[in-house]
């Protein structure tokens, strides 16, 4: 698959995608390659981490955007 059909997949596809093809046995560095993205793209823009040799998604959306620690951090204060 290539970046522009990837990109073309809604976030559930996209995910069993990347989980799909490193169950196969390809290595990250490998799908990186085949969908024409590096890890902080597909981390920043599209919300996949790989961690522990599995891909993961963000928890929710806006998830550790200075924003949100901003929000925490005065939630702290508050207290």
């Amino acid at each position: 698959m290539n970046k522009e059909d990837y990109l073309k997949l809604d976030t559930d596809s996209a995910y069993k995608f990347l989980s799909s093809e490193l169950a196969e046995g390809k290595e990250f560095s490998q799908l990186l390659d085949s969908i024409g993205m590096s890890k902080v793209e597909l981390e920043k823009k599209q919300g996949f981490y790989y961690i522990k040799g599995k891909i993961m998604r963000k928890p929710f959306k806006g998830y550790a955007t200075p924003k949100v620690e901003e929000k925490f951090q005065g939630l702290q204060r508050e207290k």
